[in-house]
């Protein structure tokens, strides 16, 4: 089926397959946060969030046919794999914060107490870090942003951010080669999975996996897991 670069119909069979890839997402968040959120409540939150997301859904379940420069349904089987893998990630993460933040209010603390250790935080971080953009750093840290209560000062105020990123610059030098360019290719220049993966000779699904990595060892570099959990 040929998709319109602006938005999916919402009659396209895509989005039967985005219900079940939701649900996939949910599950193994729903098991680890069990105690605050229902497995279902996860899933229609995915799936209404993919919606919301369809270049996301555009970038993993299709791709651009040479003949008519449109959007198409992956054909290869690889290919769908690793796309159907991306977007199980990507909903993943958003229930990953929904749950964060349940989490947060059913035991009494605020988002911002774990916020600079979120796996999307130090995403931001790194697309700060990388483009120099400090002008976009009050949105991005904010926690009021993500669903947390604003500080009375942000650590993109001031020698904060300066410190900020110092630390995170310190990270990213301590990566290996390979997790250090797929973050700045994937992060800092938004480049997609299948165009990383395709010069680097390796999968779209392995990109994703080295991005998941390479921020879960700056989190280890920059004071370990979260707290709350």
């Amino acid at each position: 089926m040929v998709v319109d670069v602006q938005e999916i119909s919402s009659t396209d069979p895509v989005w039967l397959d985005i219900v079940e890839l939701a649900a996939l997402a949910a599950r193994p968040v729903a098991r680890d946060y069990r105690r605050w959120v229902e497995a279902d409540d996860l899933r229609q939150i995915a799936a209404e969030y993919a919606f919301k997301r369809q270049d996301k859904v555009l970038e993993y379940m299709y791709e651009v046919d040479e003949e008519t420069g449109q959007h198409v349904r992956r054909k290869d089987k690889g290919s769908q794999r690793a796309g159907e893998t991306a977007m199980i990630t990507f909903l993943r993460r958003r229930c990953e914060r929904h749950a964060r933040k349940e989490k947060a209010t059913a035991l009494g603390y605020e988002m911002e107490d774990e916020y600079f250790y979120r796996p999307i935080m130090i995403e931001n971080l790194i697309k700060v870090w990388g483009s120099g953009e400090y002008d976009i750093a009050g949105q991005i840290l904010d926690p009021a942003e993500m669903g947390g209560r604003r500080k009375k000062s942000l650590p993109s105020e001031g020698n904060d951010l300066l410190a900020m990123m110092a630390d995170i610059d310190s990270a990213m030098k301590r990566l290996d080669d390979r997790h250090r360019l797929v973050l700045v290719r994937r992060v800092v220049e938004d480049e997609t999975l299948e165009s990383i993966g395709e010069e680097m000779e390796i999968s779209a699904q392995r990109v994703d996996q080295l991005v998941d990595a390479g921020v879960r060892k700056i989190i280890e570099f920059l004071g370990g897991r979260n707290p709350g959990q």
